[in-house]
């Protein structure tokens, strides 16, 4: 029997989640606009990344990476926004509540 000549299998392609161009699978960084793939993925796309750069004082600003990011699912970004939008709520409630506690003990003047 003849042995067939076998072509190697093409390599699998896929886009790239920030640009969308085309690249091989085994491609860490893309090659048209430089952004990490897979496991070299910017840290602020990350689950952790996430939690920091919200706590740290980004909070609802931090909705932008949470919803870019391709590591996490549909419904984790759901979940981490509900978390993100109550806690920047509580915030605010606070911080609005100290105001009104200075507002009081320096007898501020009405307006009017």
């Amino acid at each position: 029997m003849p042995i067939k000549d076998e072509l190697p299998a093409a390599p699998a392609q896929r886009p790239c989640w920030a640009c969308g161009a085309v690249i091989d699978a085994p491609d860490n960084y893309c090659r048209v606009c430089g952004k990490g793939q897979g496991d070299r993925l910017p840290w602020q796309y990350k689950h952790w990344g996430i939690v920091v750069i919200t706590l740290l004082g980004l909070g609802p600003f931090s909705l932008f990476y949470l919803w870019r990011s391709p590591a996490i699912s549909r419904p984790a970004k759901i979940a981490y926004t509900a978390a993100i939008l109550l806690l920047t709520w509580f915030v605010l409630d606070q911080l609005h509540r100290l105001w009104d506690v200075f507002q009081n003990t320096l007898g501020a003047m009405p307006v009017y």
